[in-house]
């Protein structure tokens, strides 16, 4: 799983933070402040919606360092790029379907946001590749799933093709099966670690 959701901008820095500022304030969310970065890097804005933290905090403190609460909006190399930190590490580390739901809507309206101020639509998924083994069950579990949503992927058999399974070591320091590899059409990869049905159907239903 990424740490954060990223994207790239098609306007210019000075209109990119103006289009943030109105899609939070649009979402409800609240800016607490701002913060400069050295050297004219970008800028990070604390952000907040009052719900999600109180609900976060009611269901469980411990998760409150999770919760993203800043957007950072970053110009480098003629690119301008906007990322916040992934809702859904909190939605992966718990049982409590209160603080699943309540990651899930964050997630969708925070990429959202930034999806608008970019000018740009949802990632799509280029490419999937599914790491696997002959004897794997649970491999063999998520090929079937996948094939039962005709979903187009490569399979690839780590204890038959050695090369392959240096490369999926390489890329996600995962000696274990099943690893699926999501490529996105802005060339960004997502790791899957273990047959996580919820997270592949979320993102074949938004691609």
């Amino acid at each position: 799983m990424n740490l954060a959701y990223f994207r790239k901008s098609n306007f210019s820095f000075s209109d990119t933070v103006n289009n943030l500022k109105n899609q939070i304030k649009k979402n409800n969310l609240k800016i607490l402040s701002g913060v400069e970065l050295n050297n004219n890097q970008g800028v990070v804005l604390n952000i907040c919606n009052q719900d999600w933290i109180s609900n976060l905090i009611a269901s469980d403190k411990n998760f409150f360092g999770l919760m993203p609460c800043s957007i950072v909006i970053l110009s480098r190399n003629d690119e301008i790029m906007v990322g916040v930190g992934n809702p859904n590490l909190i939605g992966k580390l718990t049982n409590n379907p209160a603080l699943i739901d309540l990651s899930q809507k964050a997630e969708n309206i925070l990429k959202s946001i930034i999806n608008d101020s970019c000018g740009v639509g949802p990632l799509k998924v280029k490419r999937i590749k599914l790491y696997a083994t002959m004897s794997c069950p649970y491999c063999k579990m998520e090929a079937s799933w996948l094939d039962s949503k005709k979903v187009k992927y490569d399979h690839v058999y780590v204890d038959l093709n050695p090369i392959a399974g240096e490369e999926m070591v390489r890329k996600t320091g995962q000696m274990g099966v099943s690893v699926t590899e999501i490529v996105y059409d802005n060339d960004e990869e997502e790791y899957i670690i273990g047959f996580d049905k919820a997270r592949l159907e979320e993102i074949i239903k938004s691609s």
